[in-house]
């Protein structure tokens, strides 16, 4: 063999190893899935708009679902958690007239299953995104949150939603 044989050789071994890490580091699990979909729902469900009194309670309850019943909100900065599940339905149904201006946005979902395989841990930026009829332009707050959801009888609950302070 040639040296040139040789090194086309190692830069051959060494690109198969490269795709066969990025494949095995980019592939999901059912768990990952399971986490991504109930996210992704959550925020559908938040997104969604109604204008009658039932609407509001229904969705409220909707909503409700994705937490656990001890689950625990952390905006930071001072701001006292909000806590329990009947607390953020409670919230959600006041705030419906108010939240139906904005959407809300999930990028850069980072799913991680603990060991036990009935926790996860899931980083993301949440993006509130207004758009201003008079102009037609948007206003977007973005924010990192880590999540940590808890898996019972086969359904992945949110268990506790914390702000990240990042670097302005």
């Amino acid at each position: 063999m040639t040296h040139r044989s040789v090194v086309r050789i190692v830069i051959a071994a060494a690109l198969v190893g490269a795709a066969a890490v990025a494949v095995w580091r980019t592939r999901e699990g059912a768990d990952e899935k399971q986490v991504r979909a109930r996210i992704e729902a959550l925020r559908d469900e938040v997104n969604a708009s109604t204008k009658d009194g039932l609407g509001t309670a229904a969705r409220a309850t909707q909503i409700g679902s994705y937490f656990t019943e001890d689950a625990v909100v952390d905006f930071g900065g001072g701001a006292v958690p909000i806590q329990g599940r009947v607390t953020l339905m409670g919230m959600a149904a006041r705030l419906q007239p108010r939240t139906a201006a904005f959407r809300l946005e999930l990028d850069d979902v980072g799913v991680e299953i603990v060991p036990d395989g009935n926790a996860a841990d899931v980083l993301l930026t949440a993006s509130f995104v207004r758009r201003i009829i008079s102009t037609g332009d948007e206003s977007r707050d973005a924010r990192e949150f880590a999540l940590v959801l808890a898996k019972a009888d086969g359904i992945w609950r949110i268990s506790r939603i914390t702000a990240i302070d990042t670097l302005r």
